[in-house]
């Protein structure tokens, strides 16, 4: 039952993810990369050969994410993606914890990142 529900999840996600494409596709209609990326993925993936027939747009918005960490277990995080009015181009996200199992699990991570050398960081 559980990877029933984590597949609709995964399936869901995927939809949403191609709608959020779809609407940059629509705003910036000259990237030749991104025509590049579309093209490759409706060739190699039905499922989103599929989506993205459907023509569903959609901006940015509130949703749920559920992820499995191998050290802190399931995660689910509340998203919520802001449009930067000067940067049309760019989306900030902010992520927080949706229980307080996921708190957990990220201030376990976190005092896990915090725990490490500084040479085993990425470079800033």
């Amino acid at each position: 039952m559980e990877l029933l529900e984590s597949t609709r999840l995964l399936e869901r996600s995927a939809r949403e993810c191609v709608a959020v494409l779809r609407m940059e596709a629509g705003r910036t209609p000259h990237d030749s990369a991104l025509s590049s990326l579309v093209g490759e993925l409706s060739v190699k993936d039905p499922d989103f050969r599929t989506w993205w027939a459907a023509h569903q747009v959609r901006g940015p918005r509130q949703l749920v994410k559920t992820y499995h960490h191998p050290t802190a277990g399931t995660l689910t995080v509340d998203v919520q993606q802001f449009t930067v009015d000067t940067h049309p181009d760019q989306l900030l996200v902010a992520c927080t914890a949706a229980d307080d199992a996921s708190r957990e699990g990220l201030r376990l991570l976190l005092l896990s990142a915090q725990a490490l050398p500084s040479d085993h960081l990425p470079a800033r």
